[in-house]
């Protein structure tokens, strides 16, 4: 257990610096604001700053046709009258650098149903790999569905910019992250804030949870999850009565580490996985409503290591594709078209 925790705080810090503002003296001060009610004003005044203090300009250079960009202030505003994501892009620029704000606008309706992706590294994204999200915004958007990724978090693995950031980038997926970290985060990660918290600003109605790879290296018993996780839904049932969940049976681990017992007794990590994923069924079945539905989704059958993952843990492309295609299969019928 210490051990593996160690290994997440050195990878926690070196990612921290390689990411963020340390590779470029230009960035954005400014949260992006994405999501507006239809016929709604919509505003937004961005800021960056620059530590050499250079002159900062500004261009748009996506938008949809019914914003506007004031150069005097820095703005965008206008007021949409269909709903849908679009996408935006803001440009900070000196004679040196260039920094770029990419994001999904979302103008919502009584009819959009807010998904919450929830977990940990694999819902955030490592390495060069934009998670499964990407994959399943591209689902829900060809298939023309009223929808909005929703989170606090909408930055890559530990703050670094997302490799492809042409989606919805909105998110809860904090990478190290515990059941029990979803409602009291690490020390070494306190900044991201936590469920108690974020759901004051944003009310889901769809929520998809994939946690448990990092209690198992932790060597937590599925009954200390599955407490914290009786916390998780008491939230987000007290926010919205009508929360569906999702529930992710969790992937199993590469060859390196399946068959290893660091947690002091002969249960393997593979095992100790399957175990999780047996108990998960029951604990859905049992913590199931007739107005909050729990729904549980196989991330588990028929994924390869070798092949869908990068590094034993971690999904690649392929993997990507299929747990979004598994979500979306499961989520599917509880969508309406725009």
């Amino acid at each position: 257990m210490t051990q593996m925790k160690n290994i997440l705080i050195i990878l926690f810090f070196i990612t921290l610096c390689r990411s963020g503002h340390s590779q470029s003296k230009l960035f954005f001060k400014s949260r992006e604001n994405t999501r507006v009610s239809i016929h709604a004003n919509y505003y937004y005044q961005f800021s960056a700053a620059d530590s050499s203090g250079d002159s900062i300009s500004y261009i748009v250079k996506k938008k949809p046709r019914w914003l506007q960009f004031n150069l005097n202030d820095h703005s965008i505003s206008g007021k949409p009258t269909t709903p849908g994501q679009f996408p935006v892009e803001i440009v900070a620029y000196t004679k040196t650098d260039t920094s770029r704000q990419p994001f999904m606008l979302t103008v919502f309706n009584e009819h959009t149903e807010n998904i919450l992706c929830l977990g940990n590294s694999i819902t955030n994204g490592v390495d060069t790999f934009n998670s499964y999200r990407r994959d399943l915004w591209q689902m829900l958007h060809a298939g023309h569905y009223n929808f909005d990724l929703i989170g606090s978090w909408s930055r890559h693995h530990m703050g670094s910019i997302v490799p492809v950031p042409d989606f919805d980038m909105d998110h809860e997926g904090h990478s190290g992250w515990t059941f029990e970290d979803i409602l009291k985060p690490p020390s070494w990660d306190s900044a991201r804030g936590n469920l108690h918290e974020w759901i004051r600003s944003y009310t889901p109605s769809i929520v998809l949870i994939e946690l448990g790879t990092n209690d198992i290296f932790h060597c937590l018993k599925p009954r200390e999850m599955f407490s914290n996780l009786n916390v998780i839904l008491a939230l987000l049932r007290e926010k919205n009565k009508h929360v569906k969940i999702f529930l992710a049976q969790i992937p199993p681990l590469g060859a390196q580490w399946s068959e290893k017992k660091l947690c002091g007794n002969d249960t393997s990590y593979a095992k100790a996985i399957i175990n999780l994923d047996k108990e998960i069924i029951s604990y859905a079945k049992k913590h199931s409503t007739l107005q909050s539905s729990i729904k549980v989704v196989d991330q588990f059958t028929g994924v390869n290591p070798s092949t869908d993952m990068f590094d034993d843990i971690h999904p690649n492309t392929s993997g990507e594709k299929k747990m979004a295609e598994r979500w979306f299969k499961a989520i599917q019928p509880y969508l309406v078209k725009l």
